[in-house]
């Protein structure tokens, strides 16, 4: 399957066609961009709560809870015929003109040229909101590709001028392949866009409502929280058998934690408010099936339903687990590095009998097995909190904008609205010296015993949990392939404390929570020891070795950029 970011090149001539011109200095001076600005790095937060003005207090941990979903499914009136076969449409194979214009309107999925035929399972904005004495928290993940900042920063706006006193938003994506694209990159040709703000602007108020909807229902809640390392043998996680999810790119270094947050009503916990789940999985196994023309939310989906409504036993004749009823949030986690069920890794089917295949029924089987879990861990393992403080601080940082595909996808308008800052747009781009930026909104967010971080892409998990000497974190598997070229300068790894070592290091902290996808959608953060790129064709084609998530990364410096100030934020003290 072709990714439309890689032909890209051929436009590589507009780079140094973004500046010139009589006008250039109005164009700098209209744009408002402060250059000298300093970009790089943190100092301190500009929202902290409790504490600032409208915040100033807790309720001595006495938290009330709401949960809201809303779907935002389009409708597919538009399909088309596939005539070679290839589940790419070109302009000479036939569709539906629905509305008689002409124009093929299609709703685009991940890869380049897959146009939507169907829908098999809904896409949803799923939404909890926090409340404890004068701080309120937002957190909804949509079932998106990604959110660039324009839409993120757009929900945040809408919710909080909709929410009487929401000091905070954190507006996530699950990162599912068969969503609609939302970022730009993967529409009919390599320079065309498959955004579409109506369809965005759908997006942005589905979120919006299901955070109003959680605001207005909030009710006094503990929380019965259980976590663990989900892997197929829990008795032995290092055995080198986990197959729901794995790392497939050199090092195996990842975090298999199942993290699971039932709230329950104070006054009746039994009756569930919501359930926050938190885990690293790239949710894409349909989309590299046959049948993969069909709009999916994949394994979440099947996921949200069984931890609500109840799972099966698998294989039949066990007695399954019931459901708990409230509203599921699902989290994404840290999965930069291909972190997933993929490449023939075998999940149980529902006759118990493993599927190897990436397809529809290897999504349902995925969710139907990781809520079967879910149930089973809150049902025998949770403990309960019912003192459960609220607190967050958050800070607007930015990371430089290296990669050249990346450059004409912006300079061509393939992509979603995030604006670029710190450059002067009346002159080329392509020097690091004159590269954009982009800003976005990181956040520490402490619920009880929660800590959360917030990272605005796909975050290789070495970067969350260390791991570099190659034990840890790697659960049974080779670390890695020492036949391959340019292979990881161990060397030059980050020492610690990481970014999870940080975050527990918080008071109060027993969940360490890694919110990938989170307020912006940047692409991998790939770690600077690991990075390499192609010396001939760098971002365009990927250097010999394991070495394609640089080809979708910001540039070498993104580690710096964005996960340096998140440790720092994580770390800081009033």
């Amino acid at each position: 399957m072709r990714q439309h970011l890689l032909p890209m090149i051929v436009a590589s001539g507009l780079l140094a066609a973004c500046g010139g011109g009589d006008d250039d200095d109005d164009v700098a001076a209209d744009a408002g961009v402060d250059i000298d600005a300093r970009l790089e790095g943190f100092d301190e937060p500009d929202e902290v709560c409790p504490g600032r003005a409208g915040c100033e207090a807790g309720d001595g941990g006495r938290l009330f809870v709401g949960a809201g979903a809303v779907v935002f499914t389009p409708d597919i009136t538009e399909t088309w015929t596939d005539t070679d076969g290839n589940g790419e449409w070109t302009d000479d194979e036939p569709f539906v003109d629905a509305d008689d214009d002409g124009e093929f309107d299609a709703y685009w999925l991940f890869g380049g040229g897959r146009a939507a035929n169907a829908v098999h399972t809904d896409l949803e904005a799923r939404a909890l909101v926090f409340r404890e004495g004068d701080t309120m928290v937002a957190v909804v993940y949509c079932d998106a590709i990604g959110l660039l900042g324009g839409d993120s920063e757009a929900i945040m706006a809408k919710a909080k001028a909709e929410v009487a006193g929401l000091d905070h938003v954190i507006v996530g994506a699950t990162h599912g392949h068969d969503s609609v694209d939302t970022v730009g990159l993967w529409g009919a040709s390599a320079l065309e866009s498959g955004y579409n703000a109506a369809y965005n602007e759908r997006l942005q108020d589905a979120a919006v409502e299901a955070i109003a909807a959680a605001a207005a229902d909030l009710h006094e809640a503990e929380a019965h929280v259980v976590t663990q390392l989900l892997t197929n043998d829990p008795e032995d996680p290092g055995a080198g058998t986990d197959q729901w999810a794995w790392d497939i790119r050199d090092p195996v270094i990842y975090d298999p934690t199942l993290t699971v947050a039932r709230f329950v009503r104070a006054d009746a916990p039994t009756t569930t408010i919501g359930t926050l789940v938190h885990w690293a999985d790239h949710p894409e196994l349909s989309t590299f099936g046959d049948d993969n023309l069909k709009i999916s939310s994949h394994f979440i989906h099947w996921f949200r339903a069984g931890v609500e409504d109840g799972a099966p036993s698998v294989p039949p004749g066990g007695d399954g687990e019931p459901g708990i009823g409230g509203i599921t949030v699902y989290m994404q986690g840290p999965l930069g590095g291909q972190i997933g069920s993929i490449r023939g890794a075998p999940v149980p089917g529902p006759d118990g009998t493993p599927i190897t295949e990436s397809s529809h029924e290897k999504d349902q089987a995925l969710g139907v097995n990781l809520a079967r879990r879910t149930l089973e861990l809150l049902r025998t393992s949770a403990t309960v909190h019912t003192e459960l403080p609220l607190s967050f601080r958050s800070a607007r940082i930015a990371a430089r904008m290296d990669n050249v595909g990346f450059h004409v996808a912006f300079l061509v308008g393939l992509l979603a609205p995030h604006e670029p800052i710190g450059y002067d747009p009346s002159k080329p781009i392509g020097d690091p010296s004159n590269n954009p930026w982009l800003g976005f909104r990181i956040t520490y967010l402490q619920v009880g015993p929660l800590g959360i971080v917030t990272i605005p892409g796909e975050l290789h998990p070495e970067l969350w949990v260390g791991g570099y000497d190659c034990e840890t974190w790697t659960f049974g598997y080779e670390c890695f392939d020492d036949t391959l070229p340019n292979l990881p300068d161990f060397a030059a790894a980050p020492e610690p404390p990481y970014l999870r070592d940080v975050v527990l290091a918080n008071p109060g902290v027993e969940y360490p929570i890694c919110l990938g996808l989170a307020n912006a959608y940047v692409g991998y953060i790939v770690p600077a020891y690991n990075y390499v790129l192609n010396p001939d064709n760098p971002y365009i084609d990927e250097a010999d070795g394991d070495h394609y998530e640089e080809t979708y990364s910001l540039g070498p410096d993104v580690e710096r950029h964005i996960v340096h100030p998140i440790i720092e934020l994580a770390g800081w003290r009033p």
